[in-house]
């Protein structure tokens, strides 16, 4: 395994050496393997196994430091308080992917924690990453989870667990910030000038190549949110220092897929005020790039900066449209509106589950109706709301090939809370079968797995009202 250490380059204002610190009895219970060739990494070499497990140093490892804005409020000095960036590897197209572990232990940025992740939350990131990507929005990936003996106290005694996971970079909007609110502009600068070559470097040769490259994270992130909207995904906790600078996703902790549709649910029962409920998101999006222009301010002018925000609603609402025409298996967008605003209006009254409702549609049939009808009470304003639908969308395509179409882009399978609480709930007991059978529907979730029927379908009753919290 080749590790690169290009961030550790930039010097020690920028992160702390660290290493992993070993759980007691630690255990290798999942390895996801098509990644790790994706990344030329021979997990049967035993030196690498060492190496990710915190039983062999590796040189260069380090803990990045940042700021963030955390629930609107700014916290100066953050970091990665429970990671370690072990180093860059280069994948089967050459793209660099960084090589981080959650749960390491201590670090100088741990504040008053113990810098260690409990199985729970380690396997609702495994879980939430790999499913993300089986949905195609960009994500930070699971590459490996180890459980332990070791007991690790959250509100009662819990499993301690390490999660090795990758993403083409860990920069986020809060690091722009940290070199900002301390005035460390010289850091800044050269913060910038890496992020730019390493990330951006297709920009260098443009006229204001630093306002391009906010422009395309402007607009990444502008991508990343609808496709959130399209699927129901409600991160929970859409902090600055969750936001990564290339749009993808990160941070997994209390999110959630929507079930029944509500635009106002709130998956994160510590958001006690909905700050990032899920019809906020769009909105929060915008709100954290503010805080990233904020830091580009000695850069740009206000009028230069507010001119480059701008590009962040109509990308948004774009894209968002594109994704939800697709969904209805329309041609164009003319008549997404209305189409949408009834729908959402009966799935709401009538607490329609959004995956469910997406996938059916998918094989819906004009002379057939009756499995769409079922899912509500109110079958008249179902049937004059399909009416209207199937006029939009029957205009003169193959509409089996349409149908087709949807299926690819409505997934059958979605991470439902109480499904991962089952399986987190086995692995706590030493069984990871029901955790592997979830993993294989979660990362290709449009296919049919007639053998996995049953984790398709909508929660029952005692699983409608699991809370997740910030709590991991």
């Amino acid at each position: 395994m080749l590790l690169h250490h290009h961030f550790a380059e930039l010097g020690y204002e920028f992160y702390a050496h660290t290493q992993i610190q070993p759980l007691q009895a630690q255990r290798l219970v999942e390895f996801n393997e098509s990644l790790a060739q994706e990344l030329g990494i021979d997990f049967s070499d035993e030196f690498v196994q060492r190496q990710l497990s915190g039983q062999e140093a590796v040189d260069g490892a380090l803990s990045m430091v940042y700021a963030g804005h955390q629930f609107g409020g700014f916290t100066p000095r953050l970091g990665d308080g429970r990671g370690v960036l072990l180093g860059e590897v280069k994948d089967n197209l050459g793209v660099l992917h960084d090589l981080h572990v959650k749960g390491a232990g201590k670090t100088p940025f741990s504040r008053q924690g113990d810098g260690r992740a409990v199985l729970r939350s380690s396997i609702r990131e495994y879980f939430a990453s790999e499913a993300m990507h089986g949905l195609g929005i960009p994500t930070s990936r699971a590459l490996a989870l180890y459980d332990s003996t070791q007991a690790v106290y959250r509100e009662r005694p819990e499993t301690g667990a390490m999660l090795i996971r990758t993403a083409k970079t860990h920069i986020r909007f809060g690091h722009f910030e940290y070199f900002f609110a301390h005035k460390k502009y010289d850091e800044l600068q050269q913060l910038i000038d890496y992020t730019l070559d390493t990330y951006f470097s297709h920009l260098k040769e443009d006229a204001k190549p630093i306002q391009s490259m906010l422009i395309e994270i402007v607009q990444r992130t502008a991508r990343m949110i609808a496709k959130w909207q399209s699927v129901g995904f409600q991160h929970g906790v859409m902090n600055t220092d969750n936001f990564s600078i290339l749009g993808e996703t990160i941070d997994y902790g209390p999110y959630g897929f929507m079930e029944d549709f509500n635009e106002r649910w709130i998956c994160n029962h510590s958001d006690y005020e909905g700050r990032y409920a899920f019809h906020r998101q769009p909105g929060i999006g915008l709100w954290n790039l503010n805080c990233l222009m904020f830091a580009f301010s000695k850069h740009f002018s206000r009028e230069e900066l507010i001119e480059i925000l701008k590009h962040y609603e109509p990308c948004l609402q774009s894209h968002y449209d594109e994704l939800m025409a697709a969904k209805l298996g329309l041609a164009n967008t003319a008549e997404l509106e209305p189409l949408l605003e009834q729908l959402f209006s009966l799935l709401r009254k009538e607490h329609v589950d959004f995956t469910i409702f997406f996938r059916f549609l998918s094989l819906f049939e004009a002379d057939k109706p009756e499995f769409l009808m079922d899912e509500v009470v109110d079958r008249k304003a179902m049937a004059d709301w399909l009416n209207y639908y199937w006029s939009v969308r029957n205009d003169g395509r193959d509409q089996q090939a349409v149908s087709k179409q949807m299926q690819r882009v409505n997934p059958k399978f979605i991470l439902r809370n109480y499904l991962a609480h089952q399986a987190i709930e086995a692995a706590e007991s030493g069984n990871y079968l029901p955790f592997r059978q979830l993993l294989k529907v979660l990362s290709s979730p449009y296919d049919e797995h007639p053998e996995s029927e049953a984790l398709a379908k909508r929660a029952p009753d005692w699983g409608r009202h699991l809370e997740v919290s910030c709590s991991s």
